[in-house]
């Protein structure tokens, strides 16, 4: 190639450097101008051992005249400089047509030319139409894609006159630009042959990094680790930063392992894809394990301290989890979009593939969306915490985590439910720690044999006891007699005690049964049980006495139409209307009831009714009274 450039000397020379100029791509012959003269001086530059800036800058024009869009960016300047050698070194052996014959400036302006093949190849020369380098001729994709095949089909032609022979293979065993070029000098000559595509000093040099790489790793786990367990995870939890830092030195390490195996050992092609996808997984790996670490650590940290701030538990530490996991989650899938772009996987098919799948992908999404929504439901009404004793639906236990899908509770046979958020947000939720006292109520059935004065004496003690208990609220903690049961009289106890959890409740509420027992042993009466009492007594018969008063009261009622039968008339209801004593007489609470300025001496319903009518006698009254001055006299002894 450059044998041609000094018999035509038609792409002139350049005796002056300009490091701020680009390559010329205007036309195929000035692309194919500006790759030939720039790869000559740099490659002279660098032969020459002369500064890195005199045959970098040369170089990298000469890759502007390649379309290099295909290139995976992670990895895509060692790319370059093996694109640009294995095209020089093509370009110095195959013949080129005359400099007249290779389309300028004019003859695309003339003839609207778009493209342009090197004769008798597959090279090919082509204007750009979209993107930032549009209106310029680049060495098309095709062409730098293909650019291997194309030398193995054209290493066996002879060099040029004036040819860098073996450039290909001098710059795979060659080093970086971190190191002399003359390193090369004082290697043995065994160590320079190419194998699997570069040096075997590269090799050596390589496996001694990625030996040296991995104790340094390993090392820095085991500071971290040992960092994190003696910080412990107290009031000082903070501090446990050992593998979180180490795991970022790590990723830091992992770049200047890419970098030296680049730019100081030289590595290129399938040494260096080894590197870079290794350093890759290292980078991206690290980097999410350092975001799902720190995230949940600090969540932790915060809860710490809010927890000896306050002095109580701190609930929201899961509810910063959650927002800290779904922080994380986002940073993962910047991370895998990151490294699929890194690889050159392209994004933009599989974003539309998801766009014209987007149903089936919410509908298979769509429980576990609903359960994270679920869970922030959670947190955001608190119905329970973690840490909380409640019941769900038909079941008690404790709540031990709530997260970002579930939620999991401990139950009373210490076993680990899990139940999705979703379905436990819409649960009936009776969350028992947030009780500031507990219902005590019972029933009392105590035997048809107690008297009322022994029930009064019940009453009065249970009253007084409850009254007087510590653990027992002054209100509304009540003793009533309620009824009449099938076999029983009926006290309901109602109070409430001081307590919150259930074994406090017990104690106290074993403490106030057994008073109640002492109590109504110390009554004289017992309780209930479902009998039946068999009486064997002499049948006394009725009162007729007080037979006779009841029915000369109600025979007096008919005969002035009282009879409440359906009801009192309204004179009478209004009569009567507050008329009983309440409470009764001999209550702290009683009070004589005033009626019309003066004290009752007794309610109206113990007074003999009155009445403006003439006291008549019946005629049932007086044919009762005949019959009895008919019977014969009872003799006094019997």
């Amino acid at each position: 190639m450059f044998g041609m450039l000094e018999d035509t000397n038609i792409f002139g020379t350049l005796d002056e450097p300009y490091p701020l100029r680009t390559a010329d791509t205007s036309s195929p012959r000035d692309t194919l101008r500006s790759f030939i003269r720039e790869m000559k001086d740099g490659l002279q530059a660098w032969k020459n051992s002369e500064d890195r800036s005199a045959y970098v800058e040369p170089v990298f024009r000469a890759t502007q005249t390649l379309d290099l869009r295909d290139l995976q960016q992670y990895r895509q300047r060692a790319a370059m400089v093996i694109k640009v050698t294995l095209l020089n070194e093509i370009l110095d052996r195959i013949e080129m047509p005359p400099y007249d014959q290779i389309p300028g400036t004019e003859e695309v302006a003339a003839t609207g030319l778009t493209r342009w093949t090197i004769p008798n190849s597959d090279i090919t020369i082509e204007k750009i139409e979209t993107g930032p380098r549009a209106g310029q001729f680049l060495f098309n994709r095709e062409t730098v894609r293909d650019l291997k095949d194309f030398y193995k089909k054209a290493r066996h032609l002879p060099y040029k006159r004036g040819a860098f022979v073996g450039l290909y293979d001098e710059v795979r065993y060659s080093p970086g630009i971190w190191l002399p070029p003359t390193l090369v000098d004082h290697i043995p000559l065994w160590a320079t042959k190419i194998v699997l595509g570069q040096g075997i000093w590269q090799w050596i040099a390589l496996a001694l990094t990625l030996a040296a790489f991995l104790l340094v790793l390993r090392g820095l786990y085991r500071a971290g680790v040992r960092w994190d367990a003696s910080v412990g995870e107290g009031s000082m939890a903070w501090l446990r930063f050992g593998i979180p830092m180490a795991l970022l030195i790590a990723i830091g390490l992992a770049e200047l392992v890419y970098r030296f195996a680049v730019f100081g050992l030289g590595l290129m092609e399938l040494p260096l894809e080894f590197v870079s996808y290794t350093v890759l997984v290292i980078q991206v790996g690290g980097f999410a394990w350092f975001t799902v670490l720190i995230s949940g650590r600090i969540a932790d940290a915060i809860a710490e301290h809010q927890r000896a701030s306050q002095g109580s538990r701190f609930a929201e530490a899961a509810l910063l989890r959650i927002l800290f996991r779904l922080a994380s989650i986002f940073i993962l899938a910047y991370l895998a979009i990151y490294a699929a772009e890194a690889l050159g996987v392209p994004i933009a098919p599989l974003i539309a593939g998801l766009s014209v799948g987007g149903l089936a992908v919410a509908l298979a999404i769509r429980p576990t969306l609903e359960n994270v929504v679920g869970g922030l439901t959670l947190f955001a009404d608190r119905p329970v915490r973690v840490g909380d004793f409640c019941q769900y639906g038909s079941k008690i236990g404790t709540v031990e985590e709530i997260g970002l899908r579930s939620t999991r509770i401990r139950s009373l046979e210490r076993t680990l439910v899990t139940i999705p958020n979703s379905t436990f947000a819409h649960m009936e939720l009776d969350n028992f720690s947030v009780r500031d006292q507990r219902l005590l109520t019972t029933i009392l059935q105590l035997r048809y044999e107690t008297t009322p004065e022994q029930l009064r004496y019940v009453l009065t003690e249970l009253r007084t006891m409850l009254l007087a208990h510590p653990k027992v609220t002054e209100a509304p903690a009540r003793v009533r007699f309620v009824g009449y049961g099938t076999y029983s009289l009926d006290l309901e106890v109602f109070a409430y005690l001081r307590c919150q959890d259930q074994d406090t409740f017990l104690a106290i509420q074993e403490d106030i049964f057994l008073r109640m027992a002492d109590i109504i042993e110390t009554a004289g009466t017992s309780f209930a049980y479902p009998s039946q009492t068999l009486y064997y007594a002499r049948d006394r018969g009725t009162d007729a006495e007080r037979a006779e008063t009841a029915e000369a009261r109600i025979g007096e009622m008919r005969v002035r139409q009282k009879l409440p039968f359906p009801e009192f008339e309204d004179e009478e209801r209004e009569r009567l209307q507050d008329t009983l004593e309440y409470p009764s007489a001999g209550s702290p609470h009683y009070q004589p009831r005033v009626r019309g300025g003066e004290i009752d001496a007794a309610p109206p319903s113990a007074q003999p009714p009155t009445t403006n009518e003439p006291k008549t006698t019946p005629l049932w009254h007086r044919l009762l009274d005949k019959l009895k001055g008919h019977q014969k006299p009872t003799h006094p002894h019997g």
